[in-house]
């Protein structure tokens, strides 16, 4: 029988179970309490609202579509047993599962009691989904050697003999092109290799007392860790080797996020300075080489972007007025596309804050409507 990675059966085409299909539509781990499936689905119904997309018919119904699919897992997740323990993969009024005490089908009551059962079809002894994440990594690691092998071949084509400074010059610029143009994606395909080892048990990370540096001394400059490399004798360079550091990718950029972070997700900019990096439309404003602030096109270019509450909020609330917190706003509305200390923008419509209160709103139904009401 084939059986998911949490140990519950699974049909022969499938990889996960129904309970973890779910638990992955709401974005959640295997080890989900039930509070955190509730938090979790009230945020998405929220995110995921069709009427925030009132002007837009497409947007409108992919989110209607991936509304019924959040309702659905939740609805799987919540739905219990007979016995009154929670359902591990057949939602509420699945077919499969029949009330105790209820009358047997037509074709079960005619059947005759000495019929015998017909023998049950033999079972592959290695399932599909026992293997996937084997070949998945198979095939990660065949694709990495083949980019190293193009890359070791454009370096030989690029590593010409000229003794003119302005061909030296030409070449150089196009080893530094390639090398920042491969850098993200080696760094992403490294994150995923290393997410695939954990998952098989075949890796594990090292401790963090291990990367970062003692207490009191500064971290250390890359560039100039090269430039001392390159200036050290022949024999002093094969003991100067360090331990390269692996940075995890997220999902969502949110304030704090280091600009390394922001191009192991996006990629490289379409410009950027040291207080602002920009992708198509849309801005990510720095401050001390970290993410302060934003300003997204939620449609020609969007960004996946999080602002978090910095405390405990009801997240069965609906709508926000006069006098509400900030973390209240977010947790009605979401995350805004572009926001200061004492204004949030959602596209077109704006709420303003004193003190971190509600004190007034402008509500765009064209673009995104505010859900405020009037107090």
């Amino acid at each position: 029988m084939t059986t998911c990675l949490c140990g519950n059966p699974v049909a022969f085409e499938s990889v996960l179970c129904p309970r973890c299909q779910a638990l992955r539509t709401l974005e959640l781990g295997a080890d989900a309490s039930e509070k955190e499936i509730k938090a979790a689905y009230h945020m998405l119904v929220k995110v995921w609202h069709p009427d925030r997309f009132p002007g837009d018919n497409p947007l409108k119904a992919a989110a209607e579509v991936k509304l019924k699919e959040v309702n659905s897992a939740y609805a799987l997740l919540t739905a219990r047993q007979p016995g009154g323990g929670r359902s591990q993969g057949a939602p509420a009024g699945s077919n499969n599962a029949r009330t105790p005490g209820a009358a047997p089908d037509s074709e079960a009551a005619t059947r005759p009691a000495t019929s015998k059962r017909r023998p049950a079809a033999p079972q592959p002894l290695i399932g599909f989904a026992s293997i996937a994440p084997a070949l998945r990594l198979f095939f990660k690691l065949f694709l990495v050697a083949l980019a190293l092998l193009t890359a070791r071949y454009l370096w030989i084509a690029f590593d010409v003999d000229s003794s003119t400074s302005e061909v030296q010059q030409v070449v150089g610029y196009g080893k530094d092109s390639l090398e920042k143009g491969l850098a993200a994606p080696k760094r992403r395909f490294l994150a995923a290799v290393e997410q695939d080892l954990q998952r098989l048990n075949l890796w594990s990370p090292a401790p963090a007392s291990t990367i970062a540096p003692p207490a009191g001394k500064p971290a250390a400059n890359p560039a100039s860790e090269r430039v001392a490399i390159a200036s050290a004798p022949a024999g002093a360079r094969q003991t100067s080797k360090t331990q390269p550091v692996t940075r995890k990718v997220y999902s969502y950029i949110t304030v704090g996020s280091t600009r390394d972070e922001v191009l192991d997700q996006l990629g490289t900019p379409a410009s950027s300075t040291d207080s602002k990096m920009v992708y198509g439309q849309s801005e990510l404003y720095l401050k001390d080489n970290s993410v302060a602030g934003w300003k997204i096109d939620p449609v020609a270019s969007p960004i996946r972007v999080k602002l978090w509450p910095e405390s405990s909020v009801d997240p069965s609330l609906d709508s926000f007025t006069v006098g509400s917190s900030r973390d209240e706003v977010l947790v009605v509305q979401g995350t805004p596309t572009a926001f200061s200390e004492d204004r949030f923008a959602y596209g077109s419509s704006e709420v303003w804050f004193q003190n971190r209160r509600v004190v007034r709103w402008k509500s765009d139904p064209a673009s995104i409507a505010l859900k405020a009401r009037v107090p």
